[in-house]
């Protein structure tokens, strides 16, 4: 059980598993706390949440688990705030590119976790990646990111390449989404109607490639009839380099997570 709970910013991530996992029952309002920057901020959490809160590091002694859920810039001043964490704390940080090492060495008696989960969670359709040392029981955190979607318990590389894959992933989701629909209004098609037909194409072909476990190619090529129009789309697509530009987009973002570790 992860008994009671600090988060620690609640910005998009933060606010996406705050609120999945209080939706679906794993953190409780009355055992579920949260430290932002700004008073308005909190107000408006606890209006919509039925939640407590703080605008000041409190004391941490009475918390079992605390969710770092703050920039990797802003991470080391958290930390260095962390001075009451007590033995055995269960401690899990969202913030990308900060190991392992660099927060048990500032939180030595607590149990660290790094975790990547991606902004679906906030609706049940989330993608984490989930990191701790060796022998560690991981089933009370995997039960929390679980409960707002998939969650994967992996080494701490497949953590950062999971990172620039699926944590990030949901935004290169909505720039593709964003360009079918400009597509679909250049073809004559209204904004809405637009929107609303690109979002369930990409929605239908997810679940479609998860629920029948195919490679993407083999679906692509059910749906590509010889001199068709899928095919030809598709054609136009590859020589503009749609391929290569979703590649370096996760490379990218790889690279960019090793830079804030350092």
């Amino acid at each position: 059980m992860l008994g009671k709970t600090l988060v620690i910013g609640v910005g998009s991530m933060g606010g996406a598993l705050l609120r999945g996992a209080l939706h679906n029952g794993i953190l409780q309002k009355q055992d579920t706390s949260v430290l932002v920057r700004r008073s308005e901020q909190l107000q408006s959490l606890q209006e919509e949440l039925g939640i407590s809160g703080f605008t000041d590091m409190p004391d941490l002694t009475s918390f079992s688990t605390i969710i770092l859920a703050v920039k990797p810039q802003v991470l080391p001043f958290v930390l260095s705030q962390m001075g009451s964490v007590t033995e055995g704390t269960t401690v899990i940080s969202v913030a990308a590119g900060i190991t392992l090492a660099t927060l048990q060495s500032a939180l030595p008696n607590a149990i660290m976790y790094r975790a990547m989960p991606n902004t679906p969670a906030s609706i049940g359709c989330g993608m984490t990646a989930l990191t701790t040392e060796a022998d560690v029981d991981t089933s009370d955190v995997e039960a929390l990111f679980s409960a707002v979607g998939e969650v994967a318990v992996v080494s701490e590389a497949d953590l950062d390449r999971l990172g620039a894959l699926s944590g990030a992933g949901p935004g290169y989701m909505f720039v593709i989404l964003d360009a079918l629909a400009d597509a679909g209004v250049r073809i004559g098609l209204s904004r809405q109607l637009a929107i609303k037909a690109a979002a369930q194409t990409l929605y239908g072909a997810g679940k479609m490639a998860l629920e029948s476990g195919l490679h993407p190619s083999v679906l692509r090529d059910q749906v590509t009839s010889p001199g068709g129009t899928t095919i030809a789309g598709i054609g136009a697509m590859e020589k503009g380099g749609i391929r290569s530009a979703l590649q370096d987009g996760v490379v990218a973002a790889l690279a960019r997570s090793n830079e804030l570790g350092k």
